[in-house]
């Protein structure tokens, strides 16, 4: 994942879509548009989920722009949602960052005045389950959807 400039490129399948793209916000509010669009193409009923989902990509590319890559926009973001028998929907989302201590953050009540820090439990009330990888700069989503 090393391009160069302001890239965004988009692969979609019957049951998937990927997006490789600078680590800009402009780049996550139309990965966000062109996401939202794809799962309503392909899941009936979906609308109800659009909310949770949305919230849940957008903090997800948020963190990966911001904190893992430091928003330069020569690192890359890699976001993959995958529709498992229109009953599920799997993300992965990659940085080219350091990565994190997950298990530490995972564990520690944030204060409630901070403007950041809540992302792990707004993660954790929308999906049915998240992981990260050893590093802690690969985020992996599930979410059972009831059409």
């Amino acid at each position: 994942m090393s391009l160069k400039g302001n890239v965004f490129n988009v692969l979609s399948t019957t049951d998937s879509i990927e997006f490789i793209f600078s680590s800009t916000m402009k780049n996550i509010d139309d990965v966000c548009e062109q996401t939202t669009h794809y799962i309503q193409s392909k899941i009936q009923g979906i609308d109800l989920y659009l909310f949770p989902i949305n919230l849940v990509i957008r903090e997800g590319l948020t963190n990966a722009v911001r904190h893992g890559n430091k928003s330069d926009p020569y690192k890359m973001v890699r976001f993959l949602l995958t529709i498992f028998d229109n009953k599920a929907i799997k993300l992965m989302i990659e940085d080219q960052g350091a990565g994190f201590d997950w298990r530490k953050l995972k564990n520690s009540d944030q204060p409630e005045n901070e403007d950041h820090g809540r992302g792990i439990m707004i993660i954790g009330a929308y999906f049915s389950h998240y992981s990260y990888n050893d590093k802690g700069n690969i985020l992996y989503l599930e979410k059972d959807i009831c059409s």
